[in-house]
């Protein structure tokens, strides 16, 4: 509960605070790649693009290559960036394979909208959160949360 609280109260300041945060990777392990919010005003509910404009199906891959308008695909909320159309053809025959996961939840507190630029992969597919702390808290036991 006193977790719960914590997470609840995290999103409260950022949300007020309408911090910046830059993006990082992580060095320890191969498996996870991790994106931070830039730009607080993301957050919003019209169509966004995710993941900082990098190509998804390129991240599930390891590499961070950046999209391109010109090769997209908009499917619920968000306008996914390709960096050339063999990929976006690869994203249009297994969208579930390379989009956000969870239907854009925070796998740590599902009730909570993840942010579509505070992202991580594992085992190839992509999630996003709610805050930093969700994150860190994924990286310390990600089989808790995700369900094979």
């Amino acid at each position: 509960m006193k977790r719960e609280s914590f997470v609840i109260a995290l999103l409260i300041v950022a949300g007020l605070t309408g911090q910046g945060l830059t993006a990082e990777a992580n060095g320890n392990d191969p498996s996870l790649t991790v994106g931070v919010l830039k730009d607080s005003q993301s957050q919003k509910t019209e169509t966004v693009v995710p993941l900082e404009g990098l190509d998804p199906v390129m991240l599930i891959q390891g590499k961070e290559v950046m999209g391109k308008k010109d090769f997209s695909v908009t499917r619920g909320r968000f306008e996914y960036w390709f960096a050339n159309a063999k990929n976006k053809a690869k994203f249009e025959k297994e969208p579930a394979r390379y989009e956000i996961q969870m239907g854009g939840q925070c796998p740590v507190v599902p009730t909570a909208t993840g942010d579509p630029d505070r992202f991580l992969v594992y085992k190839e597919r992509i999630y996003i959160f709610a805050t930093d702390g969700c994150v860190e808290e994924f990286k310390a036991s990600p089989e808790s949360f995700v369900k094979p």
